[in-house]
């Protein structure tokens, strides 16, 4: 009779023990976050069981630990979400095979509901024991990402370690929101001596409670997918037709975007990085748009590379989604700025893509300056603005009055013609908003008063532009 070993097994937990298992992670960070996010008793978790797999490298005597990510969907202001949050009371959330599944199901999932995602990072990066496996687990996070863009709004909370390429995979979304104890970086600032050197990327940064705030406020206002179109509320609280008066905005943009805005409300974005150009959401006569303004009190509102990067971003990102731009121009052109030189000319030639390539509704107003490359590269006619407004005290030019002057006229200045009478008669024919107009490339010329009323007219009038293709079934014949 021969002699067999009996095999041994190694033992599952019971359903009853990964129940404990998730109900004693329930006052975890991650589950407070979750909380936080979403509408009272809505967020449904999926693959909740998933256990970590461990390389035979690894010993511990957590062989039974879920893993390192709550993956589910639920509502935000009634709206489906779908959200993935890493939990760092896991192993450290450590990134490995399982968890980048569960993230590529929850954004299988997504698509298929055509529904945001949101990505709450926290994790000490990949699981360094399962080798190129792990490292895979990042490509196919990635993947998952790029195939999700420009379809579904994706929006990233920073709200711990998110380190090396967790910091490249956060920077795909397309909004990014930090934590201000949060740590965003691809190399210690201990051996670069940078610190924060990644915060260009972010689009708001404070306590936990703002973060949630800012991004329940950001899913409210965004569509849920590129096929939804312009959004036009019959239901609005603020004055289509409201007068602006004659205000003088001293060239800030934040106070000329208050005063459009419908009942002053408006959600910036990128606020600290590139201050001479605003960009922001809004609503202008019950229609949800995005703007961007320069500020002629920073630096005269001059184009660098910040700027152009941080305003091509934001277009590309409105026309993804329909969201028509509203652009607010006052700026003397392009900054002159040795540190801007090597990457100067690419920035500012994807901002002039960004507005030529979008298609969504584009309306411009020209209140102040538009001066050299600003008055073509902030949503000019020629990059394809529905509508280009001009007030009637702006000066647009390929210089301004004073170099005009400089480089054309310095030879009529005599004891009778003073310079500045010159610059005022420069003004007043050369750069004036007239001169513009005649050219084409101004389609009216405006007050201050009214440029709420107009922005509110343009706005309504494209809403519906894209929504259908006018092509006709048959043609009406004559009688």
């Amino acid at each position: 009779m021969n002699k067999y070993t009996k095999p041994t097994f190694c033992s599952l937990p019971t359903a009853a023990q990964l129940r404990e298992s998730l109900q004693a992670g329930e006052n975890a960070e991650a589950r407070r976050q979750i909380a936080k996010l979403f509408d009272p008793d809505t967020f449904v978790e999926i693959g909740a069981y998933t256990k970590r797999a461990y390389s035979d490298f690894l010993a511990t005597e957590k062989t039974n630990e879920l893993e390192g990510v709550i993956c589910g969907y639920g509502a935000i202001d009634g709206k489906l979400v779908f959200a993935f949050v890493e939990d760092a009371s896991r192993m450290g959330g450590a990134i490995d095979e399982r968890h980048a599944r569960k993230i590529t199901d929850l954004y299988k999932m997504a698509l298929d509901n055509c529904a945001p995602v949101i990505g709450i990072f926290n994790s000490n990066g990949a699981d360094i024991f399962e080798g190129t496996a792990g490292l895979a687990a990042y490509g196919r996070i990635m993947s998952a990402i790029t195939k999700a863009s420009g379809v579904i709004p994706q929006v990233a909370y920073v709200a711990g370690n998110c380190i090396g390429t967790c910091a490249a995979i956060a920077s795909m979304f397309d909004i990014v929101v930090k934590r201000e104890d949060a740590s965003l970086y691809v190399n210690s600032p201990a051996l670069t001596g940078e610190k924060n050197a990644q915060d260009a990327i972010v689009a708001f940064e404070s306590d936990e409670e703002e973060c949630i705030g800012y991004i329940v406020t950001l899913i409210s206002f965004l569509p849920s997918n590129s096929s939804v179109g312009v959004q036009a509320s019959e239901i609005y609280t603020d004055n289509l037709n409201r007068k602006l008066g004659n205000l003088d905005f001293g060239g800030d943009a934040i106070s000329l975007i208050s005063i459009i805005a419908d009942n002053s409300m408006f959600l910036e974005l990128n606020k600290d990085y590139a201050p001479s150009a605003t960009t922001a959401f809004t609503t202008i006569g019950g229609v949800r748009c995005g703007v961007v303004a320069t500020s002629y009190s920073v630096n005269e509102g001059r184009i660098d590379v910040s700027s152009a990067r941080k305003i091509s971003k934001f277009v590309s990102f409105c026309d993804s989604f329909s969201i028509p731009v509203v652009t607010l121009v006052d700026s003397l052109g392009l900054a002159i700025n040795k540190k801007n030189e090597q990457l100067f000319a690419p920035e500012l030639a994807k901002l002039g893509m960004a507005y030529a390539a979008s298609s969504c509704p584009k309306i411009t107003v020209i209140h102040g300056h538009a001066i050299g490359a600003a008055f073509v590269l902030l949503g000019s006619k020629a990059l394809g603005a529905d509508l280009v407004y001009a007030t009637e005290s702006s000066e647009i030019g390929a210089l301004t009055a004073a170099s005009g002057v400089a480089f054309a006229w310095d030879k009529y200045i005599t004891e009778e013609t003073t310079r500045e009478e010159l610059i005022e008669q420069w003004k007043t024919s050369v750069s004036s908003p007239a001169n513009a107009a005649a050219s084409g490339e101004i389609d009216d010329i405006i007050s201050i008063n009214e440029m709420r009323a107009r922005i509110c007219s343009a706005l309504l009038m494209l809403s519906a532009k894209g929504d259908a293709s006018a092509i006709a079934r048959r043609k009406v014949l004559p009688l």
